[in-house]
């Protein structure tokens, strides 16, 4: 688990990020674990069949996070297994602190506090990773 900074709102998430133009979505999701951690899970990127759209409120569009015309987000859920024994190169513009924990602990950890309505996916993606890797 990842924490934003206080200034990004100061909570715990996975790693997140989108597609740059004519990107995949499996190309961004091994990119932004790449830059938010150092690690490369390119090797060992796995759909995770959890996909879902969450609505973007007012307060959202009038702080500018995203254009003017965006009112949905589209997420596609990946997990991918990080062999390395070190912990991850957090970059300082985005996050302060990392944690490694259990999937329960994960799930209890997670926040979003932008769109309460994407929490739910968040956590269904969490689960479905625990269940592919036999954890608890």
């Amino acid at each position: 688990m990842l924490r934003r900074i206080p200034t990004r709102g100061g909570f715990w998430q996975g790693v997140t990020g989108a597609p740059h133009p004519h990107e995949s979505d499996d190309e961004a999701a091994v990119r932004e674990v790449r830059e938010e951690t150092g690690f490369d899970v390119s090797a060992s990127l796995m759909p995770l069949g959890v996909e879902y759209e969450y609505c973007l409120s007012s307060e959202v569009a009038r702080k500018a996070i995203y254009a003017a015309h965006v009112r949905a987000i589209h997420v596609v859920a990946f997990g991918a297994e990080v062999t390395e024994q070190r912990d991850p190169t957090l970059d300082p513009d985005e996050h302060d602190a990392f944690a490694w924990c259990s999937h329960r602990e994960a799930a209890e950890m997670l926040d979003w506090p932008v769109e309460k309505d994407a929490l739910d996916g968040r956590r269904s993606a969490l689960r479905e990773l625990a269940s592919l890797l036999g954890a608890h």
